[in-house]
């Protein structure tokens, strides 16, 4: 990751550090900046920096990075199937955008993305020996761009999630679980994973 996307992470971080509140705001980096720190390989450098949260904490977010801000604040954005509230900002000069409330689609062909439920499984990055960011899960980033059609995409994440299947897979079958996904959108995930059949895939990772 270039230098400049560290030190805008490290701005990012330092003015979402909000002490002092009993149920402090909660977020996670996503999209291609963290599918790098994922480790995983992309075939271009990120475009912006994408900041997931519920809607219960956009106001205290937004707020932490008003002094960023490259627009009037958060607005609902129901573009490409889409739903959120999205607030946009420049920090050292890389675009972020804070995306919360996220929800994609209808059931059983929708997705969901609820924060503070994957907050337990999302992976720490260090940036450096002070900085650390917490990722969005490999699973959700999966999911998510399998519904999106983004295949190019989900068969570079699938690979590094087959190495440690046993890592993503519980996880990905809570997703798919609470989200209700139709059976031909779990066959595709599971296609994604080399694992033809739903019962022999949880089968396999129950090991």
């Amino acid at each position: 990751m270039s230098y400049l996307y560290e030190s805008a992470l490290r701005r990012i971080a330092e003015a979402l550090d909000v002490g002092g509140l009993e149920k402090p705001p909660v977020w996670l980096l996503g999209g291609s900046c963290a599918l790098l720190l994922h480790n995983v390989p992309l075939d271009k450098p990120p475009s912006d920096i994408d900041l997931y949260a519920d809607l219960e904490d956009a106001g205290l977010l937004h707020q932490a990075l008003s002094c960023y801000s490259a627009d009037e604040g958060p607005e609902e954005d129901y573009s490409g199937n889409c739903y959120s509230r999205r607030s946009r900002y420049v920090v050292d000069g890389m675009k972020v955008e804070l995306v919360c409330g996220f929800r994609m689609g209808i059931p059983p062909f929708g997705y969901a993305a609820d924060i503070h439920m994957l907050l337990n499984h999302a992976p720490v990055s260090r940036i450096d020996s002070l900085c650390l960011i917490r990722l969005m899960p490999l699973a959700h980033e999966l999911l998510f761009n399998m519904l999106r059609g983004r295949m190019e995409r989900c068969r570079a994440i699938a690979g590094r999630m087959h190495s440690s299947l046993q890592l993503h897979v519980p996880l990905l079958n809570e997703l798919a679980d609470r989200n209700e996904l139709a059976p031909s959108c779990r066959a595709e995930l599971y296609g994604l994973l080399r694992q033809p059949l739903e019962t022999e895939f949880r089968k396999e990772t129950a090991r």
